[in-house]
């Protein structure tokens, strides 16, 4: 499988093979260097990895409408 990219609406859809997945992340870390970065730049990359992370991930997670039945069915308990 080759790393794809499109755009669907507002976002852009990025794959990425599993087996290239943690390089990306390590690829992805701050720099060590001392050069000015931008904040913004650095929010994204974190961000960018925690996503990858959760993706890897291979626990089931609860979809938004699942998620928010049971936060209603807590809240009346």
């Amino acid at each position: 499988m080759k790393t794809t990219a499109r755009r669907e609406g507002e976002n852009i859809i990025i794959t990425v093979p599993i087996e290239e997945a943690q390089c990306l992340r390590v690829a992805l870390q701050p720099c060590m260097c001392k050069h000015t970065k931008s904040a913004g730049t650095a929010e994204l990359r974190a961000r960018f990895v925690k996503g990858i992370g959760m993706a890897m991930d291979n626990r089931k997670r609860r979809s938004p409408t699942v998620q928010a039945a049971t936060t209603a069915q807590e809240a009346q308990a």
